[in-house]
C-alpha cells in the first residue's frame, strides 16, 4: 500500500527525532574516549549531553517501535486471538497504552514549562534543559497517533479474523 505524503512526512520526522540525537552521542562519546585516550582528560559535558539525548532517543524509539508493530501487546498473545477476543485485546491495549501516554503527556508538558519558566539550564553546556525534556510530551504525541494508527489495523484485522472466509463456504 502506497503512503501517503503526511504518512511519510510523519515517518520521516520520526526517524530524524530518533536519529540525529543517536548520532550526537555516538559522535560525543567517540571524541571523549579520543580525548581520553590521547589527553588523558575526559570532556564533563559528554555525559551530560548523552544521558539527556538518551530522552530523545528512548521516546522517539518507543513511537517507532508502535509505527512497526514492535511492541509486545501488539504481537504475542494478540496474534493468536481471533474474533471478539481480539477486539477486546486490541481495546484494552489500545486504553492502556493510551492512558501511560495521556500521563506522560500531562506531566511532560508540565515539566518543560516549568523548566522554561525557571530558565533552567544544564550544569556543563548551559542548554536549556526544556529542550530536552519536550522529548516527553513530543513523544507522547506521535505515540498517540501511531497506537491509534495501530488499533486501527488491530480492528480491521480482527474483523477480518471473525467473518467466514470463501474456504470455508466450499
Amino acid at each position: 500500500m502506497q503512503k501517503s505524503t503526511s504518512e511519510r512526512v510523519l515517518t520521516a520526522a520520526e526517524n530524524v527525532l530518533a536519529a540525529v540525537p543517536f548520532a550526537v552521542v555516538t559522535v560525543v562519546a567517540f571524541v571523549n574516549v579520543i580525548s581520553r585516550y590521547f589527553l588523558n582528560a575526559s570532556l564533563a559535558f559528554t555525559s551530560e549531553l548523552t544521558v539527556n539525548l538518551a530522552v530523545w532517543m528512548v521516546m522517539m524509539g518507543a513511537v517507532i517501535g508502535l509505527r512497526e508493530g514492535a511492541h509486545l501487546g501488539f504481537s504475542a498473545l494478540h496474534e493468536k486471538a481471533a474474533g471478539v477476543v481480539r477486539q477486546v485485546m486490541t481495546a484494552l491495549i489500545t486504553v492502556a497504552i493510551l492512558t501511560f501516554l495521556a500521563v506522560l503527556l500531562y506531566f511532560g508538558i508540565d515539566m518543560a514549562i516549568a523548566q522554561l519558566g525557571s530558565g533552567r539550564a544544564t550544569p556543563s553546556i548551559r542548554i536549556p534543559q526544556w529542550l530536552f525534556t519536550a522529548a516527553v510530551p513530543v513523544g507522547a504525541i506521535f505515540g498517540v497517533y501511531r497506537t491509534l494508527q495501530a488499533s486501527r489495523v488491530g480492528f480491521r484485522r480482527s474483523t477480518v479474523d471473525s467473518q467466514p472466509s470463501e474456504e470455508a463456504d466450499r
